[in-house]
């Protein structure tokens, strides 16, 4: 079956699923797009299900509302249930326990001197990797765009050993209206007024802590399950939009993006 389903064209439509809506092949996990795998892939999945037989019930990290279908669908062969979502804390100077392997930028006067809604808020996550020429065509597209924004740019974010990761002058050239900071709590800055949308790689934890805080996305995966991620914040719940129409990323589609999302992106919400 897997073999079958990576084989057709990358629009191809798979229906058959339980609990799922139409889905394509260019959307599934970046894992079931890769022939190599398939020999390691099925035999990690056969164990995960078989200990999976052995346990009580599933407890999944998602919301109930969101994922009715695929719940009922997963009760008829195992009890399954929604406790998410999990992992939120409102009270963010009280906690002394650590929540990331880096240190954490505090945003909180930067964004209090910003109006509200105004601030793009932009993080590819703790794993994702990108290149050089794409982060170069978003930085050159968030300098486009005029908008304000926060950009979590992790140091090993590219592939290689480059430690130029912007382009040159790009800091001076958006001083004032961009903050770029190698992390940060992102709750933290979620839940800020200032905050209108969030450019995300469509992590999981990601996309319920923007749903949580009421923040519409801008959809850029990248790997594993981030294009399945993605087509339920654009396609099915409607929260979000792409960032790119192609596989390719390019600065005047990016700046049009970002400028026609942060000028309607609350509506996603009501």
């Amino acid at each position: 079956m897997l073999f079958y389903i990576i084989s057709g064209h990358a629009d191809n439509h798979i229906n058959y699923i339980p609990g799922i809506q139409s889905i394509t092949t260019r959307d599934l996990m970046t894992y079931l797009q890769d022939p190599e795998l398939i020999p390691m892939l099925t035999q990690i999945v056969k164990k995960g299900f078989e200990q999976v037989k052995k346990a009580d019930f599933i407890l999944c990290n998602t919301v109930e509302e969101l994922e009715s279908e695929a719940l009922s669908a997963l009760n008829q062969k195992h009890p399954t249930y929604a406790i998410g979502p999990i992992n939120f804390y409102t009270d963010f100077t009280k906690t002394s326990i650590a929540k990331s392997f880096w240190s954490e930028f505090d945003c909180t006067q930067w964004l209090n001197s910003k109006p509200s809604g105004s601030v793009l808020y932009v993080s590819f996550g703790s794993m994702a990797e990108s290149n050089n020429d794409e982060i170069a065509e978003l930085a050159y597209g968030l300098l486009l765009s005029e908008v304000y924004f926060i950009w979590v740019l992790r140091p090993n974010i590219t592939r290689g050993n480059g430690t130029d990761i912007l382009p040159e002058g790009f800091e001076d050239a958006v001083k004032g209206k961009g903050l770029i900071v190698p992390w940060c709590n992102q709750n933290m800055v979620l839940s800020s007024p200032a905050v209108g949308g969030f450019l995300t790689h469509c992590g999981w934890n990601s996309i319920l802590e923007s749903i949580w805080y009421g923040v519409p996305m801008i959809c850029y995966p990248l790997i594993v399950d981030q294009p399945t991620n993605r087509k339920l914040v654009v396609d099915d719940w409607k929260i979000g939009v792409d960032l790119c129409d192609g596989e390719q990323v390019g600065k005047d589609e990016v700046a049009s993006k970002i400028n026609t999302f942060m000028m309607r992106g609350e509506v996603l919400f009501k």
